[in-house]
């Protein structure tokens, strides 16, 4: 059970953290009503916090194969959040591909 827990909150960590600092990244690209400012910090940052996403979303999803016990409670909402978050960046990033675009047209 010790290593479930330290699993869950390796998972947590993995889920927030890239949800607290797209805000921070969103500030650096200097995100208005137009669109960024300046798209470097979103093409540089989204991939590499989708990717931890996605380590979070299969660790969790281990987690809910082996064993089926209180912790479910926790793992369930916190895959959705993950989730929720994937997407998030995914938008953000999709939003920054037209000034990205500019740069190479």
């Amino acid at each position: 059970m010790k290593e479930r827990g330290g699993s869950l909150l390796r998972a947590a960590g993995l889920t927030l953290l890239p949800a607290v600092l797209l805000f921070l990244i969103l500030a650096l690209a200097r995100f208005g009503p137009t669109g960024p400012a300046t798209v470097w910090p979103i093409v540089l940052y989204t991939p590499v916090a989708m990717w931890i996403e996605t380590r979070a979303i299969r660790l969790l999803l281990n987690m809910l194969r082996n064993a089926r016990d209180p912790a479910l409670w926790a793992i369930l909402p916190l895959g959705l959040i993950s989730l929720s978050v994937y997407a998030l960046h995914g938008f953000v990033f999709i939003l920054g591909l037209p000034n990205l675009v500019k740069y190479f047209v």
